[in-house]
């Protein structure tokens, strides 16, 4: 099974690619979807949840449209209010493709518990019970040769805690703090606790 899907339909569910003024980083990122497309064994991406667990009822796709809308915000603000400046192509593209090994995480499961929600019953496979998804990301990044490659790839792998490894650079905090406040809204929506107060509590 795979996604059936097309250059041009990618490009509109993520209309903040539009904003990346580098084509061939622009093209890349499409073409890294494309590639999760045709080896996910998912048949829709509309259905395919952000994890497993306490966001469970949660898109993916929503998911990341929620912290590339959520980033780009932000950094339109602090270049208002601060004059900060910031890589809109690399951070619209390290947006675009931070959960990118999600579609290989889950897959579906006819039968299984309900989800509580309209997505349907998934569980976990080998590869999303193996692979920390941040390294898929940047290997599909390295692979395609993308632009600023070294930094995208940085800023993948460093937007979880999962991997152990920081970044100082600005748009990583930026992509950090929207896919933290999007999982929370998604959280807080599932009835649980936001992940910025079980953090205090560590």
């Amino acid at each position: 099974m795979a996604i059936q899907t097309n250059a041009d339909e990618i490009r509109a569910l993520f209309p903040e690619l539009n904003q990346i003024q580098d084509p061939e980083l622009r093209d890349g990122v499409v073409d890294i979807w494309l590639d999760l497309a045709a080896e996910t064994t998912w048949e829709r991406f509309e259905d395919i949840p952000k994890n497993l667990k306490d966001e469970k009822h949660m898109t993916l796709i929503g998911h990341v449209q929620g912290v590339t809308s959520i980033a780009v915000t932000m950094a339109d603000l602090v270049e208002k209010l601060h004059g900060v400046e910031v890589d809109r192509d690399l951070l619209i593209a390290s947006c675009v493709l931070h959960d990118i090994s999600k579609p290989l995480e889950s897959e579906p499961n006819p039968g299984g518990p309900p989800t509580g929600s309209s997505l349907p019953p998934a569980k976990i496979t080998e590869f999303g019970a193996k692979i920390q998804h941040g390294a898929y990301g940047a290997h599909k990044i390295w692979e395609k040769g993308l632009p600023k490659a070294l930094e995208l790839a940085h800023l993948v792998i460093t937007h979880t805690r999962a991997s152990n490894t920081r970044s100082k650079s600005y748009e990583a905090a930026l992509l950090f703090y929207a896919d933290w406040v999007d999982s929370d809204a998604g959280i807080v929506l599932g009835g649980g606790t936001p992940l910025a107060s079980k953090w205090v509590e560590e």
